[in-house]
């Protein structure tokens, strides 16, 4: 069995951990944000539609206008991230530099917090080292420091909000008071609004509460009632606003069959086209304008599915393409494809290391007989399904970096143990 390390890591330890994450990530900030003041295609790189939807609540228009021009309301993306920028665009400026410093130093503390959830769920599952050990890596993780540093977008925020659910998760599990499972759905349904991507493990990780509390001869019925209640409680305004809004009921964002059909055209020259996003292609930008947005993400959708219908083999491979890509970071060899990403080759080496580590800590896990690493798995599992059937690039997998970095440490640990085991036995 694992040995682990009784209490929680020393607060100290943590904030001095957090620290030391946040001050690499701002010191990064200078070099990369050129990028996003840049002013070329009016700010695209401030946060692309994001930073669009935030301009158009910092200007009175509410949440709409996600492209070009103004197009009126959208559902193109969740309500956390947009609102969150434009509060900065009031404050500092829409597009401003000081904004630009203001969003990137905030998306660096959401990478640093994250911290916090990686160690301590790290403490008492695999003990004081492979804690240690995890920690350490994402105050230092290549991939975290530059989406903090380099991108406008929530890809740091969902990182955070996805380990503060699981770090949630493995707390209530023994949890009796029905108040701190109101809270817990309440903290899904504040997830959801960050990224409603994190739903997707949602079913699994309260099928593994309910295991859990069977074994212990816990009753489970009404904290999963009141946690699901809670959750759509919590959600039904943003629901309320789409429902008057267009006239129909868009649970959370309208555009999944847009995105589906831009990693499914047939065109396998790149992860994802850019000549299928309105916001890169004129041809598709008059589309979504002239249309609207309904009506063009209802095109999308035939065009998906008769994708699927005409070629269902060509749809299984490139969702096994996508699969690949996500845990090797290897989409093709092309030289088209290489002079765009001049990155391949070292992101390539980098994520499948990353993956060979994770599946070393999956091995040492359960040869040690600690099966609380299964809320890991359900996550690495059903998180990512969406962007297999639809499009994956690194961005959209760093949430899942932190567990795949705490796996990582297992492996590691265990060889730091393994070696030190066969030093006791030598010096006897």
């Amino acid at each position: 069995m694992t040995t682990v390390q009784t209490g929680g890591p020393p607060n100290r330890f943590v904030f001095f951990l957090v620290v030391t994450a946040l001050l690499v990530r701002i010191a990064v900030i200078p070099f990369l944000i050129g990028t996003i003041v840049d002013p070329a295609r009016d700010h695209w790189d401030f946060g692309c539609e994001e930073g669009r939807i935030a301009r158009s609540i910092a200007a009175g228009e509410g949440f709409s206008s996600p492209l070009f021009g103004k197009t009126g309301p959208t559902s193109w993306s969740a309500p956390a991230y947009p609102y969150l920028l434009a509060g900065i665009f009031h404050v500092f400026g829409i597009y401003s530099r000081s904004s630009a410093w203001a969003i990137l130093s905030l998306n660096a503390l959401f990478s640093a917090l994250t911290c916090i959830p990686v160690v301590y769920v790290m403490w008492p599952l695999f003990g004081k080292r492979a804690a240690q050990i995890s920690g350490w890596a994402w105050a230092f993780f290549p991939y975290a420091i530059y989406f903090a540093a380099a991108h406008v977008w929530g890809y740091c925020l969902d990182a955070l909000t996805l380990m503060t659910v699981l770090w949630a998760t493995y707390a209530i599990e023994k949890q009796t008071r029905l108040v701190l499972w109101l809270l817990y759905g309440l903290l899904w349904g504040i997830a959801s609004l960050v990224n409603p991507v994190i739903l997707a493990t949602l079913p699994a990780l309260l099928g593994w509460l309910a295991w859990r509390r069977h074994k212990l001869a816990m009753p489970s019925r009404a904290a999963l009632i009141i946690t699901v209640a809670a959750l759509c409680i919590s959600v039904s305004p943003w629901f309320v606003r789409n429902y008057r809004t267009f006239g129909r009921f868009i649970p959370f964002r309208g555009i999944f069959w847009k995105e589906f059909w831009a990693g499914n055209t047939g065109d396998i020259s790149d992860v994802y086209p850019d000549w299928t996003n309105p916001g890169l292609d004129a041809t598709e930008m008059n589309k979504y304008s002239s249309r609207g947005e309904l009506a063009y993400m209802a095109e999308k959708r035939t065009l998906g599915l008769d994708f699927i219908k005409h070629q269902p083999s060509l749809f299984l491979r490139l969702t096994a393409r996508r699969i690949a890509f996500t845990w090797t970071g290897f989409w093709t060899l092309r030289s088209d494809y290489l002079a765009g990403e001049p990155f391949a080759f070292p992101n390539i080496a980098m994520c499948s290391l990353l993956t060979l580590f994770m599946c070393a800590g999956i091995r040492q896990s359960f040869r040690s007989g600690q099966l609380q690493v299964i809320p890991f798995l359900l996550i690495l599992a059903f998180y990512p399904l969406v962007y297999y059937v639809t499009h994956i690039g690194m961005e959209y997998r760093h949430p899942l970096d932190p567990l795949v970095v705490m796996l990582g440490a297992v492996a590691v640990a265990g060889l730091f143990a393994a070696r030190n085991s066969r030093s006791r036995v030598v010096t006897r």
